[in-house]
């Protein structure tokens, strides 16, 4: 009969001797990783560095050509905020398009930028949430395009390190740095190339496979337009890789589908309903046609962008300045197309660029255009736009896929002169570091304009407005929200704890019977009076059907207030007084607003 012990077992004072030698000879975790950690320490520099306008400030200033964009990344990350923390739907939204609502997952929610960001969003608010988060997202996309070509590829640490500043600092990530948080917080998609590159040589299909699935699901809730865009980039890449190379390839199909299948068995439960949410969901649209038309001017392939060191005019010449999506001069193309030449029997540099080149194509869209002139020259994109999901895509914006091929081309490159033996004459390293200079340093970005944010209404923050506007129901703003010149009151909404709703809206939401996506609902009959009252600067008598379709629409959408605000409200003042008071009763001031109390006409 044996007998076990309850006492653990004591190690030979020898034994116990050498664990803790080796004990004491391991590093520690901070020693093992500094360097990785420095290198991180100069990413989130630079991201400061970037955003400097507003870390003097922050919580107080928007970068200045952000347009309504930040408005709304504040306002998506409140309402995140608030759904989190109430247990409600957050793939739906009722707070603006009274009372329609809004489909938070057919627009860029930025879900998971927010779910990190919460506490940040409630104890410094919103605008520090959206500093915070662009400012990690360039720091955190470098890093991980760095340990990508670093630790997945080999590469010699500073050839990795200028990989990963040359992808995340280029021109079209800085220009979308302007407004779009689901543009520049990239750092998932390093991680989702490793894994899925991963699988074709890994012992560990099932491990590998469920990282890659719930790298999916958080990549899918800060954007889907970039994990469409990192899918179709790495089926090319494969495609690509997999001609000439039929054994080696046919040896990995085993562990990728094993790994692939894995993915998505994590993934798309989990994604299930916020997928039929998005499509089938209230307030889901067929598609947004027109993106496939928002493309690349050749000419700006070889121009430098307003926000580089490069450009010493700062004249626009793409859509606005959060799309300047190609902008890389001169010199850097001419370097890339040297190191397709010179490293063609690379495999990886060679796929690599050609996946570039072909995101770079499309990225014109069906035509080409130069000088904004049409060319009648059939564009690449001509091949796909039809295509569902693909039709929904903003084309110019493939470039993002360039850069991350020419900043790949960039390390790989750099590499092989770090590791060449030096040449006994022709002082190669300083060649290159010279080619180098020539082609990045003119795109080296200046840190981005800021302005201040608009002061919110003294009726809004001394809390007035909760004794005309009862919790849930709608504040009318005159003037009413439109996407292009006046997003103020969605600020109001933030300032107030989201504690009121309001009609129509900045979103994307459904328009007309083919129920294609426009950012901004159609105006109903209240917010086209007001409207006629600005657009001809004369009082305006409704008609007894227009009167009716008013107070009819009042009522739906359980309207408390109309208000009145700022410069543009009160040049118009007499005429909107006109207008409104026989409709709705004498507006009153309060504060630094006009209120028209409509609770008597809407019950």
């Amino acid at each position: 009969m044996s007998v076990v012990s309850a006492d653990p077992p004591v190690a030979s004072e020898p034994e116990a001797h050498q664990e803790r030698a080796g004990a004491a000879a391991r590093p520690s975790w901070l020693r093992r990783h500094r360097t990785d950690l420095l290198v991180l320490a100069g990413y989130i520099a630079a991201g400061v560095y970037l955003y400097l306008h507003l870390w003097v400030a922050p919580g107080e200033r928007r970068p200045q050509h952000s347009y309504s964009d930040f408005f709304q990344f504040e306002w998506f990350l409140t309402a995140d905020t608030r759904a989190l923390l109430g247990l409600h739907n957050p793939f739906f939204n009722d707070l603006q398009n009274a009372s329609v609502g809004v489909n938070m997952m057919a627009n860029t929610s930025v879900l998971g930028l927010a779910v990190p960001l919460l506490p940040v969003t409630l104890l410094f608010g919103a605008a520090t949430s959206f500093v915070v988060a662009a400012t990690l997202g360039f720091a955190l996309t470098a890093f991980g395009w760095h340990l990508v070509l670093h630790r997945d590829l080999d590469l010699r640490r500073s050839a990795a390190v200028l990989g990963g500043a040359a992808i995340a600092f280029a021109p079209p990530l800085v220009a979308h740095g302007n407004a779009h948080l689901n543009m520049v917080s990239l750092f998932v998609v390093p991680l989702i190339v490793r894994y899925s590159l991963r699988l074709f040589r890994t012992e560990r299909p099932v491990h590998d496979g469920l990282r890659l699935g719930a790298l999916i699901v958080w990549q899918c809730f800060i954007g889907e337009e970039v994990l469409l865009m990192a899918a179709l980039s790495l089926a090319f890449f494969v495609l690509i890789h997999a001609i000439r190379n039929t054994a080696g390839v046919r040896a990995m199909v085993r562990p990728f589908l094993t790994g692939i299948g894995t993915a998505l068995a994590v993934s798309l439960p989990l994604l299930a309903y916020p997928i039929y949410w998005q499509f089938l969901g209230t307030q889901s649209y067929s598609n947004i046609g027109y993106l496939a038309y928002v493309t690349n001017d050749l000419n700006t392939f070889t121009e430098y962008s307003t926000k580089s060191l490069g450009n010493d005019s700062g004249v626009l010449t793409s859509t606005n300045y959060a799309e300047e999506n190609a902008y890389f001069g001169w010199a850097l193309p001419i370097l890339a197309i040297a190191i397709f030449v010179w490293l063609w029997r690379d495999r990886l540099a060679r796929t690599t660029a050609i996946v570039g080149g072909l995101f770079a194509l499309m990225s014109m869209g069906p035509e080409i255009i130069l000088h904004k002139e049409h060319t009648g020259w059939p564009g690449l994109w001509r091949l796909f736009v039809d295509v569902p999901l693909l039709d929904s895509m903003n084309v110019g914006r493939f470039t993002f896929v360039t850069v991350a091929a020419l900043g790949v081309m960039l390390a790989v490159a750099t590499d092989r002169i770090l590791r060449a033996a030096p040449h006994p004459t022709v002082p190669v390293r300083l060649i290159w570091a010279g080619a180098l200079a020539a082609a990045l340093v003119p795109l080296l970005p200046v840190p981005l304009p800021a302005v201040g944010l608009p002061p919110v209404p003294r009726f809004i923050t001394s809390g007035h407005y909760r004794d005309y506007v009862a919790q849930n129901h709608t504040m009318v703003p005159v003037p009413p929200i439109d996407a292009n010149s006046n997003v103020l009151p969605l600020g109001w909404q933030v300032a107030a704890g989201m504690d009121f709703r309001l009609p129509e809206g900045y979103f994307m939401g459904p328009v007309g019977e083919d129920r294609e996506a426009d950012n901004q609902p159609p105006k109903g009959p209240t917010s086209t009076l007001v409207l006629r009252v600005f657009g001809t600067g004369k009082a305006v008598t409704p008609t007894a059907a227009q009167r009716e379709a008013i107070l009819a629409e009042l009522r739906r959408i359980q309207a408390d207030a109309l208000v009145a605000y700022g410069p543009q409200a009160r040049t118009r003042l007499p005429e909107l007084k006109a207008t409104l008071d026989p409709l709705l009763g004498p507006a009153k001031q309060v504060d630094d607003v006009w209120v028209w109390d409509v609770r008597a006409l809407t019950g």
